[in-house]
């Protein structure tokens, strides 16, 4: 845990999701900003000043333990200081980062932000158990709109960063010769067509047609009404054998090209395959894995863009301590950076 805290830039990116923009979304499930921080007993006092204003000992405790329940139980009590000092920093990136999106006239407007907290209201089953939830966490629709502002301004920043990215046909090429032995290697398994169905009357009634000759495709197209998901026949899904055998056992010993019978998926689906293909573990070709390649590298230049400007963020930042004790010493972080040195 020590040494993933002494890298800065990789915990900056979690801290900045942490203040800036999950108190709004985790997936469309609203996230509620509690007080499961605060330690009761303590003493609450100025432990710092980020930008001109105080910070004190409650707000920096409530952000380490964001920070600390990201790790679990990887955490331990000496690691305080160090996700301390990492919270400070979220907590002078998020001024920061205010300050970057206005300098820039980065805006939201009302329809985006009314389209996101639709979407927010539509993850719960009914309106009333959303007002429900309004209730219970003591937040209301503006606090919440105004998550979503931010979150979308976060998305649009980094949405321009990315179009400064470029990736030429050399550097995929250099990316794919470097990560191959484990990026683009494709394990042993089979070619494996399945269809999933909400209503097994229809899955039989496909099976039956595929058996007699009909061909995949039309087939499941004809019963699209009850799909949930299928491949496409010219398209199968390679699954490796030990998935196979976990997913979808009835085909570890069925013969090849032969529709299975109607199997049951849970959750009152079910489900049809056939097994097409037997593929040798091998290394994707250049011309195979270029798009991937491609994509990959742009994502980890994404990354380091977005780190680098934390990073500057950061730099930049007009951080006081006031209380020196509660942060690692200058001894412990010099100690740190030399750790990685080695490494």
């Amino acid at each position: 845990m020590l040494r993933l805290m002494r890298n800065h830039t990789k915990i900056i990116m979690i801290i900045v999701i942490l203040f800036f923009v999950a108190s709004c979304f985790a997936g469309y499930g609203l996230y509620v900003r509690g007080n499961r921080g605060r330690q009761e007993g303590m003493r609450d006092y100025a432990v710092a000043e980020v930008g001109g204003k105080t910070v004190m000992r409650s707000e920096l405790e409530k952000a380490a333990q964001q920070i600390s329940e990201r790790y679990g139980n990887n955490v331990t009590s000496a690691d305080a200081p160090g996700i301390r000092k990492a919270a400070l920093d979220g907590i002078a990136i998020e001024g920061e980062l205010a300050k970057e999106i206005s300098d820039r006239k980065i805006e939201a407007a009302n329809d985006e932000i009314d389209a996101e907290y639709k979407r927010a209201m539509d993850s719960y089953p009914t309106r009333e158990e959303f007002a429900e939830y309004l209730k219970r966490s003591g937040r209301t629709e503006r606090q919440i709109k105004e998550d979503i502002r931010k979150h979308i301004q976060m998305r649009k920043l980094f949405e321009s960063l990315e179009n400064d990215i470029k990736i030429d046909d050399k550097e995929t090429r250099a990316f794919y010769d470097a990560t191959k032995p484990f990026l683009f290697k494709r394990p042993a398994g089979f070619n494996v067509n399945i269809a999933a169905f909400t209503d097994k009357a229809a899955a039989e009634e496909a099976r039956k047609e595929i058996a007699a000759g009909g061909k995949w495709d039309d087939v499941i197209a004809k019963h699209r009404a009850a799909l949930e998901m299928a491949t496409s026949y010219d398209k199968p899904m390679l699954m490796a054998e030990q998935m196979l055998q976990k997913e979808l056992p009835v085909l570890k010993d069925y013969p090849m090209n032969k529709v299975t019978p109607v199997e049951d998926a849970g959750a009152n689906r079910s489900y049809i395959a056939i097994k097409r293909s037997k593929e040798a573990e091998r290394v994707l070709s250049f011309d195979e894995a270029s798009a991937d390649a491609a994509s990959a590298l742009k994502n980890q230049k994404m990354q380091q863009a977005q780190q680098k400007l934390f990073g500057d963020l950061l730099e930049r930042a007009d951080v006081k301590i006031l209380d020196e004790s509660i942060f690692p010493s200058n001894r412990a972080e010099g100690s740190a950076a030399s750790a990685d040195k080695v490494d």
